[in-house]
């Protein structure tokens, strides 16, 4: 009853997917399956006809049989035009509905809460989003490529069974249906678990694959190849057992229909030929039977492959919609708080003020307690300290890419009242790892930027980045291709490249999260300048979060952090003679 229920909503969902066409369409593909059901039932029936003149006169002339051999031709090829033109329609459909699928499910995904993706690993979500979307596709197909044209099928065959011998025969032919029906719905039901534990275990293993590939120097540095090799061969050969289980299981279910079908066969070939002998039926109405009941025992053959195959489509539909519905992280939800979008009372020159703020991974431990500071606009804000002091927490909570408790209010307007775009018109963040597409070097440095660049403008931005001579040097210059995540490319051009969007975008706060620790001195020393031009030129105000000091040497204020705390506040210079943390940083002389 649930299994019946869950189909129920699965094709429920998948008919939402489709436009006012493509549901018109299916219409369309009803009526031409109707029409080929009706078209496959002609032969047999001419077969029958055809036999029963022969015997009937005995010396048939030849020429007369042409026009029911050219009757019989003509329907096979209408027949075909009709399946191709049916299939032509679903395949259509199917890859609209497949298109639009794939946006969805992708949308949902880069909108889902960061800690889905801190709980399952990304080549894991991969392979389900694939093996799932193409279940869905598939279900589509199946529907209306094999189930409905077997149902339709078996229908037109039952009505001329029905029409060409007696109940007698008809009825026994009949109970092939259920017998056969009912193993095949057994088959599924003590397979179904089966197949949804091999897919999981199957997304397992690819999560798996992608752990090792991104791993793979630490594994050769490591020599561990032999080691992940015994570790994937457990994992496969209990992929293994269970598919053989899973095989011995279908092959049994197969001998029983094969054994079902071959007693019906036998049967109805005895009961129409014995009624034959009695004059109750022509052998004509014997063959049109014959030729019915193995068009009635093809899609029950098919039965068990479709219907089989329509349950792991539906488990795979069913976890599709899963990855569908995934809520929506908190940054893209509106402001539960009333008053969370009315301007707030600060200083006109502050940009970023933070009031007690406080933030934890989980409630054991504490990353930020109680933070409290002010931004001013243009300002140049540097932030040290230690290894896990919340310097990175903080730039996520004011980034709204985490949760926190507190209020931080952006220009007077408090951050939770800010959408995504909002902050992504305000705030540019340049990370110590950047993301990189596999695109070419334009679309790299214009990544994020919806309007129209000007080649002028994209070398401009290089140039500032100290990327531009090295652009220049290769063949194809802005269009060199960029391998996935920048593979292709030193850790510092990959950063350069990421640096040279801010140019472009030039926001009101620029965040840099150790954004230059690849750079070597002189580059550093370049960019570094150029972007205290743009802050002096355009009063954009720029956070820097470093762990090599010298990064923060020009800085207007910096904020040293400790276990979650501000414990310092000071220029470059005053901190260095200071006795505390970033004085021992400098010196070397932390722990």
């Amino acid at each position: 009853m649930s299994d019946t229920k869950g189909f129920r909503q699965v094709l429920k969902r998948i008919y939402r997917l489709l436009d006012s066409r493509q549901k018109g369409i299916f219409v369309v593909i009803i009526f031409i399956m109707i029409l080929s059901a009706g078209l496959t039932q002609l032969t047999p029936k001419a077969v029958g006809r055809l036999t029963d003149d022969i015997l009937v006169h005995r010396e048939v002339d030849f020429l007369k049989v042409i026009p029911f051999l050219v009757f019989i031709l003509a329907v096979n090829v209408a027949n075909e035009l009709v399946k191709i033109l049916r299939r032509v329609m679903v395949e259509d459909t199917a890859t609209r509905t497949e298109k639009k699928a794939r946006g969805i499910v992708i949308t949902s995904l880069l909108k889902a809460p960061l800690d889905y993706f801190k709980k399952n690993m990304t080549g894991n979500i991969h392979g389900r989003l694939n093996r799932c979307l193409e279940g869905t596709v598939k279900l589509e197909k199946l529907l209306f490529m094999d189930f409905a044209p077997a149902v339709f099928n078996s229908i037109a065959a039952i009505v001329v069974i029905f029409t060409t011998v007696p109940v007698i025969l008809a009825l026994p032919m009949l109970l092939v249906i259920p017998i056969g029906t009912a193993i095949v719905l057994r088959q599924i039901t003590t397979q179904r678990g089966i197949r949804v534990e091999l897919l999981e275990t199957k997304s397992a293993m690819d999560g798996t694959i992608v752990e090792l590939l991104n791993g793979i120097e630490v594994i050769r540095i490591t020599d561990s190849v032999g080691r992940e090799n015994r570790r994937f061969d457990r994992k496969s050969e209990y992929l293994r057992s269970k598919e053989m289980k899973h095989h011995l299981q279908m092959a049994k279910y197969d001998s029983l229909k094969f054994i079902n079908e071959a007693v019906f066969t036998v049967l109805m070939i005895g009961i129409s030929t014995w009624l034959a002998t009695r004059g109750v039926i022509t052998v004509g109405s014997v063959l049109t039977a014959y030729l019915c009941f193995t068009q009635l025992l093809t899609p029950l053959k098919e039965l068990h492959r479709i219907l089989d195959e329509l349950s792991e489509c539906i488990v795979l539909a069913e976890d599709f919609f899963r990855m569908t519905e995934l809520p929506a992280d908190f940054s893209y939800l509106p402001a539960a708080d009333e008053d969370a979008g009315k301007e707030c009372e600060t200083e006109s020159d502050t940009v970023i003020d933070i009031r007690d703020l406080t933030f934890s991974y989980d409630q054991d431990k504490t990353v930020l307690d109680h933070i409290s500071l002010k931004v001013g606009r243009g300002m140049f804000l540097g932030i040290a300290g230690p290894s896990g002091c919340g310097k990175s927490s903080l730039i996520k909570a004011i980034c709204r890419l985490e949760p926190a408790e507190g209020t931080i209010l952006i220009n007077g307007r408090n951050i939770d009242s800010m959408t995504r775009n909002d902050i992504a018109g305000t705030i540019a963040l340049v990370p110590q790892s950047p993301f990189l597409i596999a695109g070419t070097i334009r679309d790299n440095i214009c990544y994020g930027i919806d309007d129209e660049v000007s080649e002028e403008e994209i070398e401009e931005a290089a140039k500032k980045a100290y990327i531009y001579d090295f652009v220049d040097s290769l063949p194809e210059r802005f269009d060199t291709l960029i391998a996935e995540g920048g593979g292709n490319l030193s850790g510092g051009q990959k950063q350069r490249i990421a640096i040279a969007r801010i140019f472009l975008r030039s926001p009101e706060i620029v965040i840099l999260d150790e954004a230059t620790s690849a750079l070597d001195n002189t580059s550093e020393r370049h960019i570094q300048l150029e972007i205290e031009k743009m802050k002096n030129e355009h009063g954009v105000t720029v956070i820097s979060i470093a762990h090599r000091l010298t990064t923060l040497e020009n800085c207007d204020e910096i904020l040293v952090f400790d276990q979650g705390h501000i414990s310092q506040k000071g220029k470059y210079v005053e901190l260095i003679d200071q006795d505390g943390i970033f004085s021992d940083m400098y010196h070397g002389r932390l722990k």
